[in-house]
């Protein structure tokens, strides 16, 4: 597994100011699903879903746009930065500021995976 960490959308060193940065990790999804479903037979392991497909099957497009409804030009400039973060993919082609600060899409760079009780059945982003 590799470690990293991140602060204000840029890579730094995990050791540096902890506390101050999220921390994400690239794992081994087929051997989390084996290791879950190997240790127990009552469990049931959903995805890997991207966290584009994650974000969007609970309803983040939906709540976007609510949101953008009644808002000032200010936030709905914000909304739409961090709505692609989440969900984007790559540079935002929206972007008319700075090069260096451009949002950079983490849409599918992050996956998720549930893993249940089989008797709870799929969780909603799974079903």
């Amino acid at each position: 597994m590799f470690v990293q960490a991140i602060r204000k959308h840029q890579f730094v060193n995990i050791l540096d100011d902890p506390g101050s940065a999220d921390l994400s990790a690239y794992v081994d999804f087929a051997s989390i699903r084996h290791s879950a479903e190997e240790a127990s037979g009552d469990v049931s392991v959903h995805g890997p879903i991207t966290q584009s497909q994650f974000l969007g099957l609970l309803g983040i497009n939906f709540r976007v746009e609510a949101l953008l409804e009644n808002c000032t030009e200010e936030q709905a400039e914000s909304l739409q930065t961090g709505y692609w973060r989440l969900v984007g993919e790559g540079k935002a082609p929206f972007w008319e500021g700075p090069d260096e600060q451009t949002p950079i899409g983490m849409g599918t760079r992050y996956l998720a995976m549930a893993i249940v009780n089989k008797e709870q059945g799929a969780p909603v982003p799974f079903q």
